[in-house]
């Protein structure tokens, strides 16, 4: 799969599909509102975006969308 193109599912976010945007500058859709920032990890369980000094551990399951900007 493209990286570029947008992860989206009514399901969760596949895990091995998320791991090739860590790294990268993303815009995430979670449950909770929109999140832009650097992908810095991700596990079976949660996804690691910094926004600036600000860190935010979103569930997978709360993860609706991601891409990369």
């Amino acid at each position: 799969m493209d990286p570029a193109r947008t992860l989206e599912t009514t399901e969760r976010v596949p895990l091995h599909e998320l791991r090739t945007l860590i790294g990268t500058e993303v815009a995430a859709h979670t449950i909770a509102g929109a999140i832009e920032g650097t992908l810095l990890s991700c596990t079976t369980r949660s996804a690691w975006i910094v926004v600036g000094d600000v860190d935010h551990v979103v569930a997978l399951p709360h993860l609706r969308s991601i891409h990369r900007r």
